[in-house]
């Protein structure tokens, strides 16, 4: 089972562009996000992983949107020595039925979002809610058609995510997920995702994330 993908807090597009060409990461797209007082960057490590990086558009969500903007603004608050803050994860679920059989049992809300025009195809989001009150579970996502084909220039060739740290109950993220999750490193807490490790082809690793928990 593999991690899809992380996403990211930042407190602007420039602060997330210089920290991701540091990082040797490039960026495939960006946009805004409708109705959440975000817009996003992203950035593709290998066919079927990428980074979603968050930052605030000074725009007002709309009413009744969800709070992304504030856990997005929390988490740089509690952590104003860091750039780029992990705030939520999503693990892939390949196929839909499987996807469907977890949703159940554990009522998952379910979402069906549709193709948004090329490279935006269609998908089905398990969790998302849920995990507002457990941050440490990630949302289940499967492509109805395919992961988004993406490209970047990168400085570095990505190979992926090697690890991440949740802080979390492991039994509990993995009965959520079916399965225990390639990477997964479980630490102290309940708050989540702290950190996201990067591999590229030449050996080398980045870690983006909280650099500090005290």
């Amino acid at each position: 089972m593999e991690i899809d993908h992380v996403v990211l807090a930042t407190r602007s597009r420039q602060e997330a562009e210089q920290a991701l060409a540091e990082a040797g990461l490039g960026i495939a797209r960006g946009r805004e996000l409708p109705g959440l007082g975000l817009s996003n960057l992203v950035v593709p490590l290998r066919h079927g992983q990428l980074l979603e990086v968050h930052y605030p558009n000074g725009k007002a969500p709309a009413p009744g949107a969800p709070p992304l903007l504030r856990f997005d603004s929390e988490a740089l608050e509690l952590h104003p020595e860091d750039t780029l803050i992990p705030v939520a994860w999503l693990v892939a679920v390949e196929e839909e039925a499987r996807l469907r059989e977890l949703a159940a049992r554990h009522a998952m809300s379910l979402i069906e979002a549709p193709a948004e025009g090329p490279g935006f195809p269609p998908y089905l989001l398990a969790g998302f809610g849920q995990n507002f009150a457990r941050r440490y579970l990630p949302c289940l996502i499967h492509w109805s058609e395919g992961f988004p084909p993406l490209r970047a220039e990168h400085g570095r060739e990505p190979v992926g995510i090697t690890g991440i740290d949740v802080a979390g109950p492991r039994d509990v993220i993995e009965d959520w997920c079916g399965d225990r999750p390639a990477g997964l490193r479980t630490v102290p807490g309940t708050s989540g995702a702290v950190r996201v490790e990067i591999g590229f082809a030449d050996g080398g690793t980045v870690t983006l994330g909280v650099t500090s928990t005290a």
